[in-house]
């Protein structure tokens, strides 16, 4: 059942991710999410109640405010990435650096996958790189680069998320991220005035930005109650491949193709899950 969670919070992650990469071909990265997040925020003020009683421990909300700073920095950069640069350098580097950082932090902290979890944990690097592949030219270079930098660094801000929203505990229901709100939406009232950006997106662009901040914190909802009851190694491997379900919407909605690679990743994807699942 966690695994189950952490694959349709995948799912939602990268429709989530779509909708902002919608809205910010009408108003600027941190304006989107400052929108999409302030939305999430009365979401989840909504929800918290149903999911555990009383104040929560101050530590919790604490550990929440730090991800949510970590997690808004990661997505800005993403999304300046995805409006700027090269999308099939900036997206399967932060797939990889966003999953391998709580990885790599699950397994300093001992734990020990089985041995057909890590079998599927190394098919999913390579799918991993396929999913998100296009027909571009090749993409070294400057704007290569700059992709690269922007992906590596919004994959960290997104490893660190779920790596300090995995310490709050069972006890604080779903308040951590209403404190991972308020700790983004804090660091968007700093960041927006020096960028020179409008702090709430332009009305055309409120459905999308609507349409993100709803599914990304249902995304989280999923992700903190898989992680709650699974290794954080393997749910952040089934999360990586959120792009997946960005590059079907891309397809779909926009008319681009699909290319070989990505079907080849998405199959591998299929098999790592399969792995990861049945171990």
């Amino acid at each position: 059942m966690p695994l189950l969670l952490a694959a349709f919070a995948s799912l939602t992650f990268g429709v989530a991710d779509f909708a902002g990469g919608m809205a910010t071909r009408r108003s600027r990265a941190v304006t989107v999410v400052a929108g999409s997040h302030l939305i999430a925020l009365g979401m989840i003020f909504g929800l918290g109640p149903f999911f555990s009683e009383g104040v929560p421990p101050f530590a919790d909300l604490a550990w929440g405010f730090a991800a949510g700073l970590a997690g808004a920095v990661g997505l800005a950069v993403f999304y300046h990435a995805l409006a700027t640069t090269r999308i099939g350098v900036a997206a399967p580097v932060a797939s990889v650096v966003s999953t391998l950082t709580p990885v790599l932090y699950g397994v300093v902290s001992g734990e020990r996958p089985e041995s057909l979890a890590w079998m599927g944990m190394v098919l999913a690097i390579p799918a991993m790189l396929l999913i998100p592949a296009t027909e571009s030219a090749d993409p070294h270079g400057r704007k290569g680069h700059r992709a690269a930098v922007l992906g590596a660094i919004a994959g960290l801000g997104f490893g660190l998320f779920g790596i300090l929203i995995s310490l709050t505990s069972v006890e604080s229901g779903l308040w951590p991220l209403a404190g991972s709100r308020v700790g983004s939406l804090a660091l968007m009232a700093v960041l927006v005035p020096m960028m020179k950006a409008r702090y709430l997106p332009e009305r055309e662009a409120w459905p999308a930005v609507a349409t993100a901040g709803i599914l990304d914190m249902t995304a989280n909802v999923l992700f903190l109650l898989a992680v709650r009851e699974e290794l954080l190694s393997l749910v952040a491997v089934i999360m990586s491949f959120y792009p997946a379900s960005t590059i079907v919407l891309a397809r779909v909605v926009l008319g681009e193709r699909t290319v070989r690679r990505q079907l080849g990743g998405l199959a591998l994807a299929a098999v790592a899950v399969t792995l990861i699942a049945v171990a």
